[in-house]
């Protein structure tokens, strides 16, 4: 156990201005997307928002995109990219990034080794580093009707997440929006659970148009 000074106005990131919750520094969120569009958008923009401020990590599997990312961004001279396939390896690049820094993990639920003690511990480091750790799942099927209990299967511990969202995409007649449940979210950004529905047309469009 140990204890550390409350900061009055930690610092926080979104993706972008309209998503329904900030990700404070030191927490934890697991986030579902139940389809590619989704996907890319979040993770390209949240990590293009984190870059004004500091460091960015991506860990695969899963690909990211520097030539979108060079026009979402100023500058991509502190994006670190890698893979981690076990908990292990994981937790190890963890301890290695720098303190108050960005950490997106894809495919979260597809490393070897999972189990709850892995958690608890991811989110131990998240805590002593002053990370923003964003662990991400991606599946063709969920069952909307439990998604609790999809939250369980995929990251063992919801309880212990700061942040728990699915996000989606819907289009009609070539206009795209962010579909997002929130089930559980930071004390602050708590009036925000519940499901949100916000235009996406000008985020997604590095990802529908090549150029």
């Amino acid at each position: 156990m140990f204890f550390k000074p409350a900061e009055l106005q930690p610092r926080e990131v979104k993706p972008f201005d309209a998503f329904p919750v900030a990700l404070p520094a030191g927490s934890v969120s697991g986030i579902v997307f139940a389809d590619q569009l989704a996907e890319e958008v979040f993770v390209h923009h949240l990590i293009a928002s984190a870059l004004k401020d500091g460091p960015a990590y991506h860990i695969g599997p899963g690909s990211l995109s520097i030539r979108i990312l060079e026009k979402l961004s100023e500058s991509t001279s502190n994006l670190y990219a890698g893979n981690a396939y076990t908990t292990e390896e994981l937790m190890n690049a963890m301890k290695l990034v720098e303190d108050d820094s960005l950490v997106v993990v894809r495919r979260f639920s597809l490393l070897l080794g999972l189990s709850g003690e892995k958690v608890v511990e991811i989110k131990r480091i998240a805590d002593e580093k002053g990370l923003t750790v964003v662990l991400c799942h991606s599946t063709l099927e969920l069952n909307e009707l439990d998604l609790p209990g999809e939250f369980g299967k995929l990251f063992f511990i919801p309880e212990l997440f700061d942040m728990l969202a699915v996000l989606r995409t819907s289009s009609y007649r070539g206009h795209y929006r962010m579909n997002i449940t929130v089930l559980r979210a930071p004390a602050e950004y708590v009036a925000s659970v519940g499901d949100h529905s916000v235009p996406i047309d000008s985020l997604a469009r590095p990802f529908l148009h090549r150029g």
